[in-house]
């Protein structure tokens, strides 16, 4: 590159980095074509003649959001720094973030869709009052135990659309039966049919991603034995979303808990437009990972320290 060359670059960068002028206004005042601009531009930056700096404490999540995004094809990453933070204050950003992005997307959607959990539980506790009187928040599973009710799907759509004016469904059925043949005989009931057919058709679903080997809610309440588990292990389940267990395909195996559970599956989640999930817990990143890998979520609300163990083979 000549001193000429070199000068007009330099031009160039200065009318568009300092002057804030638009290429095609570069292009008419220096008499080139604005193709030629863009080309000039991209050579100042790869021959350093221009070095972009951003001063933001954000710029080193606002990176790894674009990296997870791009490596898993997904919708959206939303990474909090949890540099110094106990487990506590991890989970208490994470769902406010998570909060403030579903926020933002109800306003095109017509219906969100409700799991069950202890993070959805936080997400809703942090949830913005806001107007979004047309939207129906819908459960996507039955209720879990009766000394947990604060954190069933019913309780949380109920109170997520309270907090945004909008209106909720009710699905009036325990999340695990006995065995498969009461499951399928409750999910045959037509209002319960009915709840379930709603959950199909969610713009948003919001869910947990959990292991049923580290800090299982399911077994904390006495849905999980060590029976269970043992058969989890067995037909080497790596997590569970909804409550329906994954293989480390993301496939929803044919275990007995599956066929025995009233809520929406995980195929079915899958087709949902965005589905959202709040991972603040490491021990759970094999669970998160395959999750991931196989699209069955698509809207990841997690740590920076997560999202490095997600990008590690890069």
């Amino acid at each position: 590159m000549d001193i000429i060359e070199e000068k007009n670059i330099v031009k160039m960068a200065c009318l568009y980095y300092e002057e804030g002028l638009t290429q095609a206004q570069i292009a008419k005042q220096v008499g080139v074509s604005r193709s030629l601009v863009s080309k000039l531009l991209l050579d100042a930056r790869e021959e350093g003649i221009v070095e972009i700096t951003i001063n933001s404490k954000n710029a080193y999540t606002s990176m790894l959001e674009r990296k997870l995004e791009k490596k898993y094809g997904l919708a959206a990453a939303v990474i909090i720094d949890s540099k110094d933070l106990t487990i506590e204050e991890i989970e208490k950003m994470t769902a406010k973030a998570a909060a403030y992005y579903l926020n933002k997307q109800m306003k095109q959607a017509k219906s969100v869709g409700i799991s069950w959990g202890k993070a959805i539980r936080r997400m809703v506790d942090y949830f913005p009052y806001s107007n979004h009187s047309a939207l129906s928040v819908v459960p996507l599973i039955g209720g879990m135990g009766d000394d947990f009710v604060n954190i069933h799907s019913n309780q949380l759509s109920h109170d997520l659309a309270k907090k945004v004016r909008g209106k909720s469904k009710y699905l009036y059925a325990p999340a695990l039966l006995a065995n498969e043949q009461l499951a399928d005989a409750l999910k045959s009931n037509q209002a319960i049919e009915s709840v379930l057919s709603d959950g199909l058709n969610v713009d948003i679903a919001v869910v947990g991603i959990g292991s049923p080997y580290k800090r299982s809610t399911m077994e904390e309440i006495g849905y999980l034995s060590q029976e269970d588990i043992e058969e989890l292990r067995n037909s080497q389940i790596v997590g569970d979303i909804n409550s329906r267990f994954y293989n480390a395909r993301g496939e929803e195996a044919a275990c007995k808990i599956n066929r025995s559970i009233i809520g929406v599956n995980l195929p079915a989640i899958k087709q949902v437009p965005q589905v959202l999930t709040i991972a603040a817990d490491d021990q759970r990143i094999e669970a998160i990972k395959v999750a991931v890998e196989n699209q069955l979520v698509n809207v990841l609300v997690t740590t920076d320290a997560i999202a490095s163990q997600l990008l590690d083979d890069e």
